[in-house]
């Protein structure tokens, strides 16, 4: 884990997000599937069109940024 950097991590988190929202489809939870997609949506084009995006500031508080390693 030593070689985790924020934005890998912020990479993972998604994927697992993705997964979540999977899972919500595969047992027949649509509408926690549908809120969990829309999230995700809102919060990747709001990143997309501005670069802010708060798991990023929250992810680099706690581990460095890819290029200082």
């Amino acid at each position: 884990m030593s070689n985790i950097c924020a934005d890998r991590m912020r990479s993972i988190i998604i994927a697992i997000v993705i997964g979540l929202g999977m899972g919500f489809l595969g047992s027949k939870n649509l509408q926690f599937a549908f809120l969990l997609y829309l999230m995700l949506i809102i919060a990747l084009l709001v990143d997309g069109f501005s670069g802010f995006c708060p798991l990023r500031v929250l992810l680099r508080k706690i581990l460095p940024k890819c290029e200082d390693r």
